[in-house]
């Protein structure tokens, strides 16, 4: 399996399934760039991947966009990085910690979107973002995560859209995983508010899927889309299977 890209620059990539793809996009001889806010993350990575370029930078902060794609030029945008929502009951929660993956996850990508069309990325590019499956049927116990989730794939349509009308030749995909991811944070805290409202134990909850989503399959589902090209879109993923969405 090849990669044609030259340059990819990814957005929360020292944890979770962006460090995966990051590392997989290394291993591929791509040049990677991984941008974070946690230094002690990104030196972390660093040492275990020292191909790995790892920039600390808030990629919420005005103007953070456009300097970094000015800076480092990619052909490849993966933004995987996000907040971690308070989980807790709609009436336990302030507009503050309800609203806050607005401010970040779909603020990412607005500002990431809008400045890959106007620079632009070079034609031939691709973009990838990550949506949530809780933006397809809702997620009670963390307040505007889903409808957050859900903007981010309107964002990259609205993306693709725009790059079509001006022929820019930008290639979008959005990936909503469908189900928690296995070992990662966000997982933990999800799986353990959902199993007490079942009056189970997390490990008891994630056991609702026969076959874990792990960052790593991930990482090697969208390295062979990116690989092959595949149609732009969205993409749902589980344990066992990635397939294409209406």
């Amino acid at each position: 399996m090849t990669l044609d890209y030259t340059t990819a620059l990814v957005i929360g990539g020292s944890r979770g399934t962006g460090r995966q793809i990051a590392k997989r996009l290394a291993e591929h001889g791509v040049r990677t760039v991984v941008v974070a806010r946690n230094q002690k993350d990104l030196d972390d990575l660093k040492r275990e991947v020292p191909a790995i370029d790892v920039v600390a930078a808030d990629a919420t902060t005005d103007g953070t966009a456009e300097r970094l794609l000015a800076e480092v030029k990619p052909d490849l945008l993966v933004l995987a990085g996000g907040h971690m929502p308070k989980m807790a009951a709609l009436s336990e929660l302030t507009w503050d910690e309800f609203s806050r993956t607005w401010n970040v996850d779909t603020r990412i990508a607005f500002a990431f979107v809008k400045a890959a069309l106007q620079a632009p990325m070079p034609k031939g590019s691709t973009i990838v973002s990550f949506a949530s499956g809780a933006a397809l049927g809702g997620s009670p116990l963390s307040g505007g995560y889903a409808g957050a989730k859900r903007m981010q794939h309107f964002v990259s349509n609205y993306g693709a859209w725009e790059a079509d009308q001006r022929d820019l030749g930008l290639a979008f995909y959005t990936i909503y995983p469908k189900q928690f991811i296995a070992g990662t944070q966000i997982a933990e805290n999800g799986a353990g508010a959902y199993g007490a409202a079942r009056s189970i134990s997390a490990e008891e909850f994630m056991k609702t899927w026969d076959t874990p989503l792990t960052p790593g399959r991930i990482g090697d589902e969208v390295i062979g889309l990116l690989a092959t090209r595949g149609d732009p879109g969205a993409y749902g993923i589980t344990g066992s299977a990635m397939e294409k969405m209406a």
